[in-house]
């Protein structure tokens, strides 16, 4: 997951968790930072962009546009 992430820095993508999470299961991610054993990013939400950041093991998957 950390490399297919990595790779991806930088453009919008499908992220899928694990569980619901506040902003649904499914949703579009645009990662800006990989740490150790999480990513920071930004959603879209109500027209604003927001800074969230998921654990690895948060992550079910994650597909890359672009």
């Amino acid at each position: 997951m950390r490399a297919r992430l990595c790779s991806c820095l930088g453009s919008w993508g499908l992220l899928g968790l694990r569980r619901q999470g506040q902003f649904g299961r499914d949703f579009w991610f645009f990662p800006v930072a990989i740490r150790q054993n999480s990513v920071t990013g930004y959603i879209w939400v109500y027209g604003r962009r927001q800074r969230v950041r998921y654990a690895f093991s948060q992550i079910r998957n994650f597909v890359c546009f672009g």
